[in-house]
Formats: C-alpha cells, sequence, structure tokens
C-alpha cells in the first residue's frame, strides 16, 4: 500500500510536469467519459431502474395475446394487448389466492390536457388518470400531505376526491398546506383536494407523470379515456369496453407462472361466457409480465435508440483511448533517459510497468470525474430532446439523477480507459533495452520503424472507428431529411392547430354537434382564416381510431380488413388541400338524423375494392354480423394522405362526419387554413372561442409545421447526436495523425536534414510526409469501409429512404475524411519543408 501511495504521488507530480499534456489528456477523456455516461444515465432511467414503490419486484402487469378479440368494434385507448374491460377486472380482483391486490389505471383522455381543472373560478388544462380504490395501496405509496384515494371513494355516490402530484402542488398552489381540502372542479365535476403524492412518484408510467388521480367514475364528463361506451350506458357493465390497464401485486410465495396459470384460467372463462370463436386458437390467453419497472412503452419507443447511441460513444472513447495511448507512447520514448536510470539503479520492471499504469489510471480517474459534470448537462440536454415529441407539451419525467449504477459504470469506464491507453506505452517502456537506451545517440531511423509501429496502427484504427460513425450520421441525417421531404398528401404550411372540449363543461349530443357549428361559423369568419374544419386527433399525434371492417360484396382475399378511420367536419379536405378524386367530400348536411356516410381514401379502394367504383358501395366498422349502427355509405374518394404517424406505411383510411356521432362526442381539433403566419392569429382565436364559452381553454395550439417537427424528434435526436459523435471521433482522428506525423517529423529531422543535404527539394520532402500520412489514413478508410457495410445493417430498421449501404454516404464521407486528414498531414509536412540541413544534421 506504501508503494502504491508513492507511485501515486510520483504520478499526479508528473502529470503536473506536462500540464499541457495532461490537460488536453483530461479534457478527451472527459468528452469521452461524460458522453458514455451521460448516455448511461438514461439507459439506467429508462431500463433499469424500477419504481419508487415498495416492493416492486412483487408487480405484475395484464396482457393477452391474439389478434382475434374482443370480436366486436370497442374501445381499446393505447396498446390493446394491455386493455380489459371493468367487468374482467372485477373478475381477476376475487383471486385472492394469488393476488395481494389488484388495481387499474386509464386516462382522462387521448392528450396530456385531458382534464380542465378550474380553481376559484380560473381553469387550466392538466393531465389526469382514473385509478381504481387499491392503486395507492397496491403500490405501497403513501400522500406526503392528506390521503390516498381508497376503495370506498369508488363506491357510488361517494364524494369525488383528487390526489394531485407534487409536482402539480409545487407549480400550481406553491406548496400551499391549506390545498388539502380545497374544491376544484374537474371537467365541471366537483372534486376535493385530499392528498398530495410524494415527489418520488410519478405514476406507474417512466416518462410521464399525471398532475393528478381521480377515483374510477362513469360520469358524462369524466370516463377512461373520455369516451362512451360502444354498446352500454355505463363502462361498470360493457364486458367489450376495453379500456383499463391492470396490475397487480403477488401474494408472498406465489411465482408469476403460478398466478399466470390461475388467472388465464379465469379470463378463459370471462371470454367465451358470451363468445364462441370459430376456432379454439383464437381464444386469447392471459399473460403476467414482471411491472417492478412499470409500463414499458418508454422503454420499448426508446431501447434500441439508447443501445445504438451507447455502442457509438462506447466507439467514440475507444478513439479517444487509442489518441491517447499514441501521445503515451511518443512520451514515453521522451522518458527513455528517465526509465533507464531507474532500470540501471536496480528498479524492477514490474515495479516500472506499475508506475506507469498508475499515470494513465490518474488520468482516468480524473478525466471520469470532470466527465461526470459534461454527463450532468448532456443528460438534461437529452432530455429536453426526448420531451419534444408528439404530445411534449409536458416535460419527461425520468428520474436521471445518478445513482449507485451510474457511479460504479463512471468509476469502472475510468479505470478501464486508464488501462486500456495506458498499458501499450507501459509495457513499451518497461521493455527498454537498458544497454542501448543509455547510448548518448544511435539510429533514430531503425528505431522509428521499429519503435513506432503501434501508433500508426492505432491511427489507423482511430480513422476506420471514425469512418463507421460518421458514414452512421450519414445515414441518420438524410433519414431526417427524407422524411422532411415526405409527402404526406396535405399542404402543411399556414395550417394551424388547436383543440377544445365543451363535453368537459356539460355540453353532449346534439347541443355538443350544434356549439362545434357555431365555433366553426366563428372561427372561418376571423379576418385572416382562409377556411377552417375539424377532426377528432391532433395530425401525426400516433392517435386515431383503428378497427377490422367488413366490406359488403368484396370478394378480394386480403390478409386484414384493417381500417384506419377519422371523425371529421366539412370542409376538411378542401382546408387540408387533400384533392378529391370522384364523389363529394363531409358537407354539414351530413349530420345524425341522415345516412351515415364516409369517404375513402385510393389505398382503401385498391385494397377492398380492386378495380371497382367505390362510389355507393357499402361498409361495416368490425366484423362478424353486420351491424346497421355501424354501416357506412361511401360517398366520396380521396387521394391518400397521412394525418396519424409519419412513419407508417400506407393504410385504408375513411373519414366521417363528426355530426353522425353526437353521442360519442368528446373533443374536436380546429384545423385553421390562415393567409399569412398562423401563429399571430392564436390570440384572435383565443378570443373568438372564450367568446363563446369563458369555460374552454385551448388545447394543444400548434402550428402544423411544428407538429411534423415533433413527429421526427427520434430522428432529430439521431442525426444531431450521431453528427456530433461521428465529428468528434474525426477530430480526435485528425489530432492523433497530426501528433503522429508531427512526432515522425521530429524523429526524422535528421534524415530529413540528410535529404535536403543531398539535393531533396522542399516539395519532395513535404511529398515524402503527407504520402506517409495518408497510407495510414487510406488503410484505415478500407478497413472503415468493410466494417462499416457489416455495422450499418444494425439500423437498416432506422433508416428511411436510403439503403444502409448508400453509395452516395458512404463516398461523400469517405471524401470528406481524406480531407481533414490530408490537412493533417500537410501542418507537419509543411513544417519538415522549413528545416534547416546544417542544424538537422547536428539533431539527435
Amino acid at each position: 500500500m506504501l508503494t502504491l501511495w508513492q507511485d501515486i504521488k510520483y504520478g499526479l507530480r508528473m502529470l503536473g510536469n506536462k500540464a499541457g499534456f495532461t490537460a488536453i489528456a483530461v479534457l478527451t477523456l472527459a468528452l469521452g467519459i461524460g458522453a458514455n455516461t451521460a448516455i448511461f444515465s438514461l439507459i439506467d432511467a429508462v431500463m433499469l431502474k424500477n419504481l419508487p414503490v415498495k416492493r416492486p419486484q412483487e408487480l405484475v402487469l395484464f396482457k393477452w395475446d391474439t389478434h382475434h378479440w374482443p370480436p366486436q368494434f370497442s374501445q381499446t385507448g393505447g396498446d390493446s394487448r394491455l386493455s380489459f374491460s371493468y367487468p374482467a377486472f372485477k373478475q381477476f380482483s376475487t383471486h385472492n389466492e394469488v393476488l395481494a391486490s389488484a388495481f387499474a389505471f386509464v386516462p382522462l383522455g387521448f392528450n396530456l390536457q385531458n382534464v380542465t381543472v378550474t380553481v376559484n373560478g380560473e381553469p387550466t388544462l392538466a393531465y389526469g388518470e382514473m385509478v381504481t380504490g387499491e392503486y395507492f395501496s397496491g403500490l405501497g405509496v403513501t400522500a406526503v400531505l392528506g390521503r390516498t384515494i381508497t376503495e370506498e371513494d369508488e363506491q357510488p355516490g361517494a364524494p369525488r376526491v383528487a390526489v394531485i402530484s407534487y409536482s402539480h402542488w409545487s407549480g400550481r398552489f406553491g406548496r400551499d398546506p391549506s390545498t388539502l381540502g380545497r374544491a376544484v372542479t374537474l371537467n365541471g365535476t366537483s372534486a376535493t383536494i385530499v392528498g398530495v403524492a410524494p415527489s418520488s412518484f410519478y405514476g406507474v408510467h417512466p416518462g410521464g407523470e399525471p398532475d393528478l388521480w381521480i377515483a374510477l367514475a362513469d360520469l358524462p364528463n369524466l370516463r377512461p379515456w373520455g369516451a362512451k361506451p360502444a354498446f352500454t350506458d355505463s363502462v361498470f357493465n360493457d364486458r367489450d369496453w376495453i379500456s383499463l390497464n391492470i396490475m397487480g401485486r403477488l401474494k408472498p410465495g406465489v411465482s408469476l407462472e403460478q398466478a399466470q396459470s390461475v388467472l388465464d384460467i379465469a379470463f378463459h372463462q370471462f371470454v367465451t361466457a358470451d363468445w364462441t370463436p370459430d376456432k379454439p386458437d383464437r381464444v386469447p390467453h392471459l399473460q403476467l409480465d414482471s411491472a417492478s419497472q412499470g409500463v414499458d412503452n418508454l422503454r420499448r419507443a426508446f431501447s434500441q435508440p439508447l443501445e445504438i447511441l451507447m455502442g457509438a460513444v462506447g466507439l467514440v472513447l475507444l478513439i479517444a483511448c487509442a489518441n491517447l495511448a499514441t501521445l503515451l507512447l511518443a512520451r514515453a520514448t521522451g522518458r527513455q533517459k528517465e526509465i533507464s536510470v531507474r532500470l540501471a539503479m536496480g528498479a524492477p520492471r514490474t515495479r516500472l510497468l506499475r508506475q506507469l499504469l498508475t499515470e494513465s489510471v490518474l488520468l482516468g480517474t480524473i478525466g471520469g470525474a470532470l466527465g461526470l459534470l459534461f454527463a450532468a448537462w448532456g443528460t438534461q440536454a437529452l432530455l429536453a430532446l426526448m420531451s419534444s415529441g408528439p404530445g411534449g407539451e409536458q416535460p419527461m419525467v425520468l428520474d436521471v439523477k445518478p445513482d449507485a449504477y451510474v457511479l460504479l459504470f463512471t468509476l469502472g469506464a475510468s479505470v478501464l480507459t486508464g488501462v486500456l491507453f495506458g498499458l501499450a506505452p507501459a509495457f513499451q517502456a518497461a521493455r527498454l533495452d537498458l544497454a542501448s537506451a543509455m547510448k548518448e545517440s544511435g539510429s533514430k531511423i531503425s528505431e522509428d520503424h521499429k519503435g513506432h509501429f503501434l501508433g500508426r496502427s492505432l491511427v489507423v484504427a482511430q480513422v476506420a472507428v471514425s469512418l463507421v460513425l460518421m458514414i452512421g450520421a450519414g445515414l441518420f441525417v438524410r433519414t431526417l431529411e427524407n422524411f422532411e421531404r415526405k409527402d404526406l398528401g396535405f399542404e402543411q404550411k399556414n395550417l394551424l392547430t388547436f383543440g377544445v372540449d365543451p363535453s368537459r363543461a356539460g355540453y353532449k349530443g346534439d347541443r355538443l354537434v350544434n356549439f362545434y357549428q357555431r365555433c366553426l361559423e366563428k372561427v372561418q369568419a376571423l379576418p385572416g382564416v382562409q377556411s377552417a374544419t375539424l377532426m377528432q386527433n391532433i395530425p401525426l399525434s400516433h392517435w386515431s381510431n383503428n378497427t377490422d371492417i367488413t366490406v359488403e360484396g368484396s370478394k378480394l382475399n386480403v390478409p386484414s380488413n384493417h381500417l384506419r378511420w377519422f371523425v371529421v367536419g366539412p370542409d376538411f379536405f378542401s382546408t387540408l388541400s387533400i384533392p378529391l378524386i370522384a364523389g363529394r367530400g363531409i358537407m354539414e348536411s351530413d349530420v345524425v338524423a341522415a345516412p351515415r356516410v364516409a369517404v375513402v381514401d385510393e389505398t382503401f379502394a385498391k385494397t377492398y375494392l380492386g378495380s371497382g367504383y367505390p362510389i355507393g358501395q357499402h361498409f361495416y366498422l368490425g366484423t362478424g354480423k353486420p351491424d346497421p349502427k355501424f354501416e357506412f355509405e361511401i360517398v366520396g374518394l380521396v387521394k391518400k394522405a397521412e394525418l396519424t404517424d409519419i412513419h407508417a406505411e400506407p393504410i385504408p383510411k375513411a373519414y366521417m362526419s363528426y355530426a353522425q356521432f353526437p353521442e360519442e362526442l368528446g373533443a374536436l381539433y380546429f384545423q385553421v387554413r390562415t393567409v399569412g403566419n398562423p401563429s399571430g392569429l392564436i390570440p384572435t382565436l383565443r378570443d373568438a372561442i372564450h367568446q363563446m364559452d369563458s369555460n374552454l381553454p385551448l388545447m394543444d395550439v400548434n402550428t402544423q409545421t411544428q407538429l411534423t417537427a415533433d413527429a421526427l424528434t427520434q430522428e432529430r435526436i439521431f442525426a444531431r447526436l450521431s453528427s456530433f459523435f461521428g465529428l468528434l471521433a474525426l477530430l480526435l482522428a485528425s489530432i492523433g495523425l497530426y501528433g503522429t506525423m508531427a512526432y515522425s517529423v521530429t524523429r526524422k529531422t535528421h534524415e530529413i536534414g540528410i535529404r535536403l543535404a543531398l539535393g531533396a527539394g522542399p516539395r519532395n520532402v513535404l511529398r515524402m510526409v503527407i504520402s506517409q500520412g495518408l497510407r495510414l489514413t487510406f488503410a484505415g478508410v478500407v478497413i472503415g469501409i468493410v466494417a462499416a457495410l457489416a455495422a450499418t445493417r444494425l439500423i437498416s430498421t432506422m433508416i428511411y429512404g436510403v439503403t444502409a449501404s448508400d453509395p452516395v454516404t458512404f463516398a461523400a464521407v469517405t471524401v470528406l475524411l481524406v480531407a481533414v486528414a490530408f490537412i493533417a498531414c500537410y501542418i507537419p509536412a509543411r513544417k519538415a519543408t522549413r528545416v534547416d540541413p546544417l542544424v538537422a544534421l547536428r539533431y539527435e
């Protein structure tokens, strides 16, 4: 231990003597380790951390596994495989032989502003969830102020209560203790705040945090997903209205497999009680997944991107290690006299090896400490990027504070990095031939060829790895450009979107339809408005209505009878500039008393009708026996347009009139085509809606160009980060190449002097040095291209409009890299041409 402490003190003194070298090395390592720590911090928060609840390993998530159930058109909300009806939930809740508790949860609507909270007459928008009585107790979460929701709050006739999140309590109520017991209205329904959740609790969806939780209810303006069941009047009775997510806590001593076996039998009995499938294998099976980390929506969305980014920053760190190893090899040559003296005085070679490795590990540790600071900034920047996606009006909520995993990762990366870049120079220095080193002079020419092969190999490796990273960056940049130029089938410029939900203020049925008609007329009459219409969801928000359909008289054998359908208003196609091919669009006369009509797109016609003329044809929502309630006559045919997911392939679409769904109607979104800049019209639109009803705040106000940009968040993250890491790798590789060539010129000063004395011109010297550097570069390029052809296959599913082996990208990146390498070689080569032969002949 004493000798180790001596090595550390000596290492710190040596690093202090070379302050410039130490500063460059530490900064290089800090960038590499900091980038790795930042990405790992997100991986830790998204993929590794458990929910901040008691014994999270006991939690399980319910899901089912077939595409043939439910047989009827039904509400599913988010991921249908995670959705169940309330009667199914009650069935599961009875199995206390395997479950200590079971609880359900569901959003109040389809966006992050799904509830209007009015406090002292001032309405604001918030994100709310409905939960069953055992939600908080089942998770083991207690309130920091007041109490949580209990089973008594779920009973019919119980006073309506709410638990608010700690962040909502801080932001809206200033952490005022008197908030407890305060009366508020939620979508026009009176409620009382009875508790505040802990600051560490964000619900069961990592990345998102509800502002408030209320007990499960079925009121006209407070329902799961804000939607009325299709076949009954109550969420509590409809067996096919699958809208709830369910989690449970396993009973002590019960395994996940045991619980799944029992609950699968119960689910089978529930499903087949009122449905007999034509094939036995169409009956869904219940699956239980571990819910220790919550619902995995965020993990599914970001796990692959984070893993790829982790690989990229790992390669950057390897380049940094190779760069520093090259510098240390050169530094070790300069310390030959020191090392030879210590060997002559009897120092063991193992002790010298340990001393040199200690210096390297010290560099890595200091770089890692500074890297933690860089990582803290980088993690917040990444969170801001990830939060700007669809529905990103609320920041992403993730616990990215460094925990034991992050600190251990940073420490391990620092030590391993120090060993990696220090091992080869240390071994080379410790193997020094004492007799040769003690001589005052020697042949530097032969020594250069033998002593610097490893350094040149490291430069080749840096060039190869940087080329791989830059080609990946080029593919991601081209993917982003291709998506930005993608024809979505409608005109995005001068288009403004905003939503209102009069159903929260008590409007329903014909009164709600009439209110939307009057609002639309008022908006259309505003100065600067060219036209306006309505639709049910925010464009490109990933939300849409999806179901299987039955097409009357269709004899085409299609693999899936899938349909994506939209509820829209009159002038929809003209406002969005979607070309009408045949028939007519949705009109004001398409009301509930008129026959139900639909406009379909050309993908629908081609898929289900082939070459047949679509106008006048009929189809039904759902499969099995046609239900006249969901029968639609096709009255128009339009060009295909993508309004849901910018990444989606064309699928059949249909457009129906919102006025023909008065009972199911809720929030709608205005699409306003403006004459000029749409952002300038926002205050006027707010005033217009406020004049119609002062209790209706505008939701999700945005331009369509911004919505499209938000929909490309993941592509933008990849393009920016991969470009940054690629350019950083190129910079490090060019520095490594420059350092190697500059050191080579220094070592060859004597040789260059002889060449000049014998008549070689400056151009000959310039050509000699540059050609040596470019040979290293071209060797790295060849290796890098071969590696890139293999590596880019891993991202083939993440790129669009370009192949993984795109020759344009490969060629452009190669030319850029060779150009930068030429500059890195030219600078020391230019210096070599200025060598004075008389001085050089005396140089050793």
